[in-house]
């Protein structure tokens, strides 16, 4: 098959979160299985000085704006870079401090309808693979808009939510200039409660709706995990599934990680993680203890807990865990993370950034992994912790609890709790404190947790298998048949 990803963020070029690492490693998986895969992503970068990878091939044009494409070959898979610096060259992806850009409608519908361009230069494609709502035009332009069926006339469109929260929302006023028809503006396309909604058309066009894990599939259909969506959802049911993300096992391997000093594997976990932590010292002051360490690798929000790891810092620092978190997010947990460090000095430490090396080390050297969150379509901290001997603590929800199996089970690999509150939080750390002291069940549990397969092949099948599905389907495409019910 000629498999397309549109995707606003990808390792290595660029990353936010998740997304980013899934959109780098299933295309490259699906390759290895013999298919013909290209990944399109903006061209982001903090300034003009900044260059883009790659060769130069053509160029695009949409809504006014041309965009150089640059070609970079990853590991089987192609990755087309879209160069468009009034839209892509800013200090961040998606927002500031001080909120989201205001051109953010323009700069993604532009990314979608470039891609599609793009695509339609360099062949027929037979799937179409939009991930969030940054690419969720894609399979509505497929449905709706004539000259975009002609230029790809045999793709069957895919949709994967990795965080229904995020649904490209705006004032009605963005139609124009993302050159959207004012037609479409109605309840089973864009319209939502009086407000364009992105992923609400991608997700009511689409020919199969994919989540990132199981459970997440069965949740979005209520309204405490539906965030508005839950009747769409709800109509289009019969084409939703659950396909857990899998790991880059290549790029995540605590035996041959090049991050590492000192490399160690399941044999020598023990070893590798007080050598991980001694770097941590060296490299960037973390304090060579005997304590536990608690690792946080995560953006900082609500939704991941933030305010409950906050609201039990006494508490863990009381059990005798230092902690260390990287990440970036809302100003006032990264103030409340800079605080803590200052009061509690060689016990707390922060790094407002983004590292990649820096987040390798931290799985590395830590002894558990916080994942407390309130929500978490599939989650891959959890699978790296685990594959580094890291157990996870987390909040049993979505992929967390599709993936960790808690540590009173023979096969445990982790700490699971519920409810999420700071008291239930705190007992969790207690028994990992627990764990800790028991040097047997301690080497038990790592055990089993490094164990665990989290590679891409199995996922990538049942996405080929999905995408097979969709092509095999005779319906026709014209105007998407039954929106009206679905919606």
């Amino acid at each position: 098959m000629r498999i397309a990803h549109l995707a606003s963020e990808v390792v290595p070029f660029s990353k936010t979160g998740g997304l980013a690492d899934v959109a780098g490693a299933l295309p490259i998986a699906q390759a290895a299985l013999g298919h013909d895969v290209t990944v399109i992503v903006p061209g982001h970068r903090a300034s003009l000085a900044d260059a883009l990878p790659g060769r130069v091939c053509f160029e695009v044009k949409a809504l006014g704006l041309t965009a150089t494409v640059r070609e970079v070959s990853q590991r089987g898979a192609r990755v087309l870079l879209l160069d468009c610096p009034p839209l892509y060259v800013r200090p961040a992806l998606y927002t500031l401090p001080e909120g989201d850009f205001p051109d953010n409608a323009v700069r993604f519908v532009f990314f979608v309808r470039a891609a599609l361009a793009a695509f339609a230069r360099t062949g027929p494609c037979d799937i179409v693979h939009a991930h969030d709502w940054q690419a969720a035009l894609a399979p509505v332009l497929l449905a709706h808009d004539p000259a975009t069926r002609t230029a790809l006339p045999s793709a069957r469109t895919v949709l994967t939510i990795h965080n229904l929260a995020y649904q490209g929302t705006f004032a009605p006023w963005v139609l124009d200039p993302c050159g959207l028809p004012r037609a479409w503006f109605t309840t089973e396309l864009l319209e939502f409660y009086s407000q364009v909604n992105l992923l609400k058309a991608g997700l009511a066009t689409a020919d199969a709706i994919t989540t990132v894990s199981p459970t997440y599939a069965r949740e979005i259909l209520t309204p405490a995990f539906g965030c508005g969506l839950e009747g769409v959802l709800g109509g289009r049911s019969s084409v939703i599934t659950g396909i857990l993300n899998g790991l880059d096992t290549t790029e995540w391997d605590p035996a041959h990680d090049i991050n590492l000093t000192t490399p160690y594997n399941a044999r020598g976990v023990a070893a590798g993680k007080r050598a991980a932590r001694a770097e941590l010292a060296r490299e960037h002051g973390v304090a060579a203890s005997e304590r536990p360490l608690l690792g946080m690798v995560s953006r900082l929000a609500e939704q991941k807990g933030a305010d409950v790891v906050f609201a039990a810092l006494d508490d863990l620092l009381a059990l005798g865990f230092d902690l260390v978190v990287l990440g970036t997010g809302e100003r006032r947990y990264e103030d409340a993370l800079r605080g803590a460090a200052a009061a509690h000095p060689n016990r707390v430490y922060t790094f407002a950034r983004f590292d990649e090396r820096l987040a390798h080390q931290i799985y590395a050297a830590s002894d558990f992994f916080l994942m407390p969150s309130r929500y978490e379509p599939c989650g891959l901290g959890q699978m790296i912790s685990m594959r580094y001997g890291s157990l996870p603590i987390v909040h049993s929800t979505g992929g967390l609890a599709d993936t960790v199996t808690d540590a009173a089970e023979p096969d445990g690999t982790g700490i699971v709790f519920a409810p999420l509150t700071p008291a239930a939080f705190t007992a969790a750390l207690a028994r990992a404190r627990a764990t800790f002291d028991d040097v047997h069940r301690l080497a038990q549990v790592r055990a089993s947790a490094m164990a665990r397969d989290f590679s891409w092949q199995a996922s990538a099948q049942r996405y080929l298998a999905l995408y097979q599905t969709i092509r095999e389907r005779q319906a026709p495409r014209e105007d998407t048949p039954g929106l009206e019910q679905e919606a």
